[in-house]
């Protein structure tokens, strides 16, 4: 039988064993996009979900932060730059007491070219040289409290001393806080350090710490908690389809808009698998970049019998990024214990520089690795030799990985995510009902 699934942009067709049954392939049904995107922002920005217009909040303030997500997401934040300065000039601030603030979280920092390129050239024109990158580490970093459940919270210094703070991001599936967006914007982007190692680790072996959850999960719960306490007072979601085009952008007040958001993104995200799998091959496309592949992943273990085997399929270009973390997955230590030592702050000097995301992205992968029988890899931008350190099995096409794993399943149940890096996983749910974990 023939199956496909994507890979850099490209469609990919091969062949599936006879034995196996496929019980899911399909592709999310496409959405109508919008032909004019800043059409949509200036739509959002006009009705906004909970909140007065920035203009407003804009006439009762003196000194603007606007925090945007990263490169490792694909959000058109350029769209909505041009907007916000305009009605934040309207509302009688200046472009000198507005400053933007890029949320790195632990990530690594952009460029110049890579900060161009968020704001777009007219509005890092406009506000240069007050365009900045979040530094986690930095001793300037400003305790603002501790959440209901004991997390310090220090958040970055320019955040810490205006009276209006926008936040610029996207929402889509998220393996840790159930959804992206909303007040992750804060919570890790601006957040130190030890914040976020505080929230990380604390949540991120919950069982409610998963895709699709919100209700119950204490991850989410938290992070809203935190922007509240450090006033987010606006907040923007772009929509995006696996193409990266906007379907729908929504603005307003950080909990409320997003709560709109994540209704419309199980919408275009979910797939509703009848069953677990023998067998789940994964594509990490659109999200294929460093650790952002490991959603793919995730994705497969959710829908994947507990000693089953995924085909995992990711380019991972980014070779050189990913070694510290390699190496990491490669030592003999079980999820457990390796989770223990960071919560003892005894943290992988190597993937220091990479983040505490790429730290626990490694207890993901140990907790993957010892739960499924077999993990093979379909890659070109990873050897068999760094592969196989990872207790992994290497393919070089994705037909060799099923003539591996078929030696082992000749017969069995298999689900294929032809874009496992932007989906969310149901099983055994009733297609069109409402889900109970949001």
């Amino acid at each position: 039988m023939e199956a496909h699934l994507y890979y850099e942009g490209k469609r990919v067709p091969f062949e599936i064993p006879p034995g196996w049954r496929l019980i899911y392939g399909k592709e999310i049904p496409p959405v109508p996009v919008c032909s004019e995107p800043v059409e949509e922002v200036r739509r959002s920005l006009d009705h906004p979900i909970g909140s007065e217009r920035i203009e407003a909040l804009a006439a009762r303030s003196s000194r603007v932060v606007i925090v945007f997500d990263d490169l490792t997401r694909p959000t058109p934040t350029h769209l909505a730059f041009p907007e916000v300065l305009n009605r934040l000039n309207q509302g009688g601030i200046p472009d000198h007491r507005i400053s933007a603030l890029c949320a790195t979280g632990t990530h690594p920092v952009p460029d110049e070219a890579g900060l161009r390129l968020k704001l777009g050239e007219e509005s890092y024109e406009r506000l240069y040289p007050r365009v900045y990158n979040h530094d986690a580490e930095s001793r300037e970093n400003v305790l603002v409290g501790k959440t209901s459940r004991g997390t310090p919270v220090e958040i970055n210094p320019l955040a810490a001393d205006v009276d209006l703070i926008i936040g610029i991001g996207a929402c889509f599936p998220h393996n840790w806080a159930g959804f992206g967006g909303g007040s992750k914007i804060i919570m890790p982007g601006i957040c130190s350090l030890q914040s976020i190692a505080a929230h990380h680790l604390t949540w991120i072996q919950n069982r409610n710490t998963h895709t699709g959850v919100t209700r119950g999960n204490l991850f989410y719960e938290e992070c809203n908690e935190i922007a509240r306490m450090v006033g987010l007072n606006y907040k923007i979601d772009f929509l995006l389809n696996f193409k990266g085009e906007v379907v729908k952008v929504f603005s307003g007040d950080v909990i409320e808009e997003h709560a709109e958001a994540i209704k419309e993104c199980i919408g275009i995200t979910a797939v509703d698998i009848p069953r677990l799998a023998d067998v789940t091959i994964s594509a990490a496309f659109p999200l294929e970049r460093g650790n952002q592949s490991i959603k793919s992943l995730t994705a497969a273990a959710a829908v994947t019998k507990t000693g089953g085997h995924i085909i995992w399929v990711a380019p991972q270009r980014d070779k050189d990024q990913l070694l510290p973390l390699i190496k990491e997955v490669s030592l003999e230590k079980t999820a457990h214990s390796y989770h223990r030592e960071l919560l003892e702050g005894r943290y992988p000097e190597a993937l220091r520089p990479m983040g505490l995301s790429f730290m626990c992205t490694v207890l993901e992968i140990k907790r993957y690795r010892d739960r499924f029988s077999r993990v093979v890899h379909v890659t070109e931008g990873l050897d068999r030799g760094l592969v196989e350190s990872m207790r992994m099995t290497y393919a070089a096409t994705i037909e060799e990985a099923c003539r591996i794993v078929e030696r082992d399943v000749p017969e069995g149940d298999v689900v294929i995510l032809p874009y496992g890096g932007i989906v969310m996983p149901r099983v055994g749910h009733a297609e069109g009902a409402e889900p109970k974990s949001s």
